[in-house]
């Protein structure tokens, strides 16, 4: 792929627009290039002394890492924030599309209402047709009062004639306009229209229509003016409360025009989009833009075309990343568990590329010291070389360091993405559950209002009862077909006894009495706008789904029928809980791909921490879920928590969000052990048993001392432990050199190699001493040659090559051992000074102790 330069480094065409705006880029280029400039200082004083070693491989792997670095860097930040744009833009569109599926419902059913068929067939001429007029207005009132999504309920006569309305202030007397026609001659289950209308007073309006019928044929329209612009306001204050402030979401139709703006200063609706793309020039200002289409529920699509858009002006697109990269809770957290899961193939190599090439300089100036120590150059000589080497190896560590810090910030970034979209979708999850059971809330009052179920449930005592049952229980399957949210509907007479079913095949229900104390709490109701909810438990009316015997946990609502006056009765809806609950959390958890073991999960739990619904099947609803119930019971309506939780083993992000309810639905309720909360979990990743592979040598040497005889020792790592040998021992140490098994040796020489045209022994000091192979597959090997003879010792990692007086190599615990002391600052007290005789001995070869190279004690 070809690369775009910006300030003297490659970068990844899709990124190279947004480049301007990114600080954090910015700040980790500086800082790299600074320290590639002292770096090129320090080789060009190195080659003019004749004292240092061949640094610019290193240089250019450095100089290589940066690119990648800085192109994954900035990839990163504009994938998060397309990410959570395309993540509101789903949600908008969705939400809205969930409520307009029961507008499709609700026309349907009330289409089917007596009393508004009746009058729409009634002669207007007849005396009486004020009086029904009247009636008929005040049945629509008593309609729109549960459901307050709808700014009018409209009634029109085949010619258009205005015979009905909730909104009286409107003149309007007929309305002729084309769709009014095809919508009396449709057969559909419904006809959706948006745009200006005269029914409407000129303004733009969504309408759902349906014909109304009568034995004579279609008598009429009825028309629901749904509250378009006062939902999208609450959709959009809900995507953007709290964050994304600069954004602007807008609802489009199919040709791009804007219908609804979150605002209307910087995006106008009527405005005509020109979407390419994910950047957007509008009215001057660049714009980064996320698109999406409705998912669809229950089949329906919402109005063709119709999309949400997000659009974050590009100054502010990558703003909020900078202050999530430099959290440090979120950081240690980085530091704590295996983050591989969050990064892709790539980002996840360039911490092990830098380990590498920082292994590889730090061989290369360890030979440097070596042959620094061993030249005989005189004490200044020495020391400059020395001075000039340590002051490589410390620009290599910062370079190093800098890539460890951005790899934190960006670990830390991708963290904070995950816990805000853990939130957020469970914002979303609650947000899904409040609208639907508002729906359910709403939907037993609508149909206490049918004349038919009134007159079925008043019919029970007398000889009619049977026909009556009969017309209930057509009525309810009517109800039933429609929406399909629910098992089962039903109704029952005054002493709780079940009188007609929506569902034949439980038909068994019938005549036998309910016992359960929402059963009597609605009989009791004598507020036509109040309804009751049972508790979240198994309930006999909600049988296993297989059609086994068993119950399930689910709500029942449930409200009190009256007819002329007089309580006559119930209805009772049984909600499809574990379907319904279950897409709900399908439809919040965030877009995933690889092993469905360690995918999100969502749940909703009560306050007590009893699972209502999971879409995991560790948690099973009525049984105890992974959050504290002491969390839970601390959050008020509507707020939000972030927590980290460990499930086996492994470490997730935990957004939690409290119900709190839809419109008029809970809104202001005190705090109840009934209150449902949504939980999302995010797997991390396993948390980490010790530190990073990979960690910063621990063996500080101590200051040496003055006068005596002098000690040049060479340091590394094995097993753990810190060991030396006398740096006139050692030649050099070798990267990941070759080597030729041995068959029959002993296990710890673990080959040969060669080297200066001989074949050298390979003993793993690792093996040797401790038992265990080497743990690092590109440990480094070190040539150790004395008396002619040459060994090569596998280590794990290079430590220092100092100098001490002689007198500070203690006696050991053996007969040639030496033991050094940490200097201050030293995470190992300790440092085991070998000698060349005890690393023959490994091999079956006798040494002299004259020849092991160190002072005599």
């Amino acid at each position: 792929m070809k690369k775009i330069w910006h300030r003297g480094l490659p970068f990844s065409p899709e990124v190279a627009p947004y480049l301007r705006r990114m600080a954090l880029v910015d700040e980790h280029r500086e800082e790299l290039l600074r320290l590639q400039g002292v770096w090129d200082s320090l080789a060009l004083l190195g080659q003019m002394s004749g004292t240092a070693t061949d640094i610019g491989q290193t240089r250019t792997a450095f100089q290589n890492l940066t690119t990648t670095l800085l192109d994954s860097l900035a990839r990163r930040l504009r994938d998060n924030a397309l990410a959570r744009m395309n993540g509101r833009a789903r949600v908008a569109i969705d939400i809205l599309v969930r409520n307009l599926f029961e507008r499709t419902a609700d026309v349907g059913f009330l289409a089917s209402d007596g009393p508004l068929c009746a009058h729409a067939a009634l002669d207007p001429t007849a005396p009486d047709h004020a009086t029904r007029r009247a009636a008929v207005q005040a049945r629509l009132a008593a309609y729109t009062a549960k459901y307050s999504v709808y700014d009018d309920v409209i009634v029109l006569s085949p010619r258009g004639e205005v015979l009905a309305r909730c909104d009286d202030s409107q003149p309007l007397t007929n309305c002729d306009e084309p769709w009014v026609a095809a919508a009396l001659a449709s057969d559909a289950p419904y006809v959706e229209r948006f745009g200006p209308t005269a029914l409407l007073g000129g303004r733009q309006g969504l309408i759902y229509a349906r014909a109304l019928h009568a034995p004579s044929g279609v008598v009429g329209l009825l028309c629901l003016s749904f509250k378009l612009a006062d939902e999208m306001s609450a959709i959009f204050h809900q995507l953007l409360a709290g964050q994304d402030v600069h954004a602007v979401i807008c609802l489009l139709d199919a040709e791009h025009r804007v219908l609804q703006s979150s605002d209307a200063w910087q995006v106008p609706p009527g405005a005509q989009l020109s979407i390419h793309g994910e950047r957007l020039l509008f009215a001057g200002r660049d714009y980064l833009c996320a698109t999406a289409t409705a998912s669809g529920y229950e089949g329906y699509m919402g109005p063709p075309g119709w999309t949400a858009c997000v659009m974050t002006p590009l100054e502010w697109a990558f703003d909020g990343e900078a202050d999530a990269a430099a959290n440090e809770d979120l950081r240690r957290l980085g530091e704590a568990i295996d983050t591989a899961q969050l990064f892709d193939a790539e980002l996840q190599g360039i911490p092990l590329e830098a380990r590498r090439i920082q292994r590889n300089l730090s061989r290369t100036l360890w030979n440097g010291k070596l042959r620094s120590h061993g030249q005989g150059d005189g004490e200044r000589g020495a020391s400059f070389a020395t001075t000039l080497l340590n002051e490589v190896q410390r620009t290599g560590a910062q370079l190093r360091q800098v890539f460890e810090q951005a790899i934190a910030k960006l670990q830390g970034a991708a963290l904070a993405a995950v816990f805000d979209g853990a939130v957020f979708q469970a914002r979303l999850a609650v947000d899904i559950m409040d609208r639907n059971l508002y729906e359910r809330a709403n939907d037993c009052r609508w149909w206490a209002l049918d004349v038919r179920l009134q007159r079925a449930l008043a019919a029970q005592t007398t000889l009619d009862a049977p026909a009556a049952a009969a017309e209930a229980q057509q009525v309810l399957q009517q109800i039933n077909a429609l929406y399909t949210v629910y098992s089962l509907l039903l109704v029952y007479d005054l002493q709780g006894r079940v009188v007609a079913v929506s569902d034949t095949a439980q038909a068994h229900h019938v005549g036998r009495s309910l016992q359960a104390p929402w059963v009597a709490a609605a009989l009791g109701l004598r507020d036509p706008e109040r309804h009751v909810v049972s508790r979240h438990e198994a309930s006999p009316l909600y049988g296993a789904a297989d059609g086994d015997a068993g119950e399930r946990p689910t709500y029942v609502y449930a409200c009190a029928v009256a007819h002329e006056g007089q309580i006559v009765g119930g209805i009772a809806i049984v909600f499809d809980g574990e379907p319904q609950f279950g897409a709900m959390l399908k439809a919040s958890l965030p877009d995933e791909a690889g092993d469905s073991a360690v995918r999100s999960a969502g749940l909703f739990v009560a306050r007590d921490g009893r699972v209502v619904s999971s879409t995991d099947g560790r948690w099973t609803p009525g049984l105890p879920g992974p959050i504290s119930p002491a969390v839970l019971a601390a959050l008020h309506a509507g707020q939000t928590a972030r927590q980290e939780l460990q499930i086996d083993g492994r470490v997730y992000a935990a957004g939690i969000a409290m119900s709190q309810g839809y419109r008029e639905y809970k809104r202001g309720q005190a705090a109840s052990g009934e209150d449902v909360a949504a939980l999302l979990l995010v797997p991390l990743g396993q948390r980490r048993d010790g530190p990073q592979d990979g960690a910063e040598a621990g063996f500080v040497p101590p200051p040496a001392q003055a006068g005596g005889e002098r000690l040049d020792i060479a340091a590394f790592s094995v097993a753990g432990e810190w060991l030396g040998l006398p740096a006139g021992l050692l030649v050099e140490a070798l990267e990941q050199p070759r080597l030729t098994a041995l068959p029959n040796a002993p296990r710890a020489l673990v080959g040969m190699l060669q080297h200066d045209n001989r074949m050298v022994p390979v003993l793993d000091l690792s093996l040797a001493l401790y038992g265990r192979a080497a743990a690092a597959s590109d440990a480094p090997v070190l040539i150790c040659r004395e008396a002619g003879r040459t060994l090569a010792l596998r280590v794990d990692e290079l430590g220092a090559v100092f100098s001490i007086a002689a007198g500070q190599a203690l006696a050991g615990p053996g007969q040639r051992a030496r033991l050094v002391r940490g200097g201050e600052g030293s995470s190992s007290s300790m440092l085991t000074l070998l000698s060349a005789a005890d690393l023959w001995a490994h091999l079956g070869v006798d040494a002299e102790p004259a020849q092991s190279a160190l002072p005599a004690q």
